[in-house]
């Protein structure tokens, strides 16, 4: 099996291969644009997927099919520590389910019920709750709209994880004038997150996927702080 990178989907297309006798075929679309917006067409194409068939595609999202161990990364670091390994079957290992898609596309992005998720009420990033969610941070500009210094509308980022300890790691950039996220992380910001209890990171990373797309789709860009760590 290979590592999980270069490419994270290739541990599980080479379970499908040569476990399922898979066989693939690919199509190309040309785009321009920078990376970011690459990026951006990527959660619309995913998550507009995700709504259309009622499952994300089998290899995304860092899944595995039954039975297999995903290999880790190939980094020095892993190398060093001895903790760098290829992956294996194992017959208790599991997919976890799709998470039903939430593609918003008529909710205010900084609305308590946007894309039907319980949101706390919005506060300072340093009182974010050590909950396992998604999470989303906006600045506050003129008149308490929630906007860029730009003037774009809408939010600064979107994020996963233990929410706590993921804006204390944002609060740091907004500090770090040479940081390409300095401008979405500093001033005045504030937070808001849904508890995802019991959910896979699978699970977590396909919401997040969801409320970017919604972001995209109803602002017409992405949160100014995404794809840019």
């Amino acid at each position: 099996m290979p590592y999980n990178d270069p490419h994270t989907a290739a541990p599980c297309l080479w379970v499908m291969r040569t476990e399922g006798e898979a066989a693939f075929e690919f199509s190309v679309a040309e785009f321009d644009g920078t990376k970011d917006d690459r990026l951006a067409a990527e959660c619309v194409l995913l998550s507009e997927c995700r709504a259309k068939y009622g499952r994300s595609p089998t290899a995304n999202f860092g899944r595995m099919p039954d039975g297999w161990v995903k290999s880790t990364g190939n980094t020095a670091a892993l190398v060093r520590s001895g903790r760098r390994r290829r992956g294996y079957p194992d017959s208790d290992a599991r997919r976890s389910a799709d998470e039903p898609a939430v593609l918003d596309l008529h909710g205010n992005p900084t609305a308590a019920d946007w894309a039907t998720l319980a949101w706390s009420p919005w506060s300072p990033m340093l009182a974010a709750s050590p909950v396992t969610g998604v999470y989303r941070v906006r600045r506050l500009g003129n008149e308490g709209r929630s906007t860029d210094t730009d003037g774009l509308e809408g939010l600064a980022y979107i994020g996963q994880g233990i929410v706590r300890a993921r804006l204390a790691s944002h609060a740091a950039k907004g500090r770090r004038d040479d940081h390409r996220q300095h401008r979405a992380f500093r001033g005045d910001v504030q937070c808001s997150w849904a508890d995802l209890a019991g959910r896979s990171r699978s699970q977590r990373l396909e919401v997040e996927c969801d409320l970017i797309a919604s972001h995209i789709l109803m602002m017409g860009h992405a949160p100014y702080g995404q794809f840019r760590g």
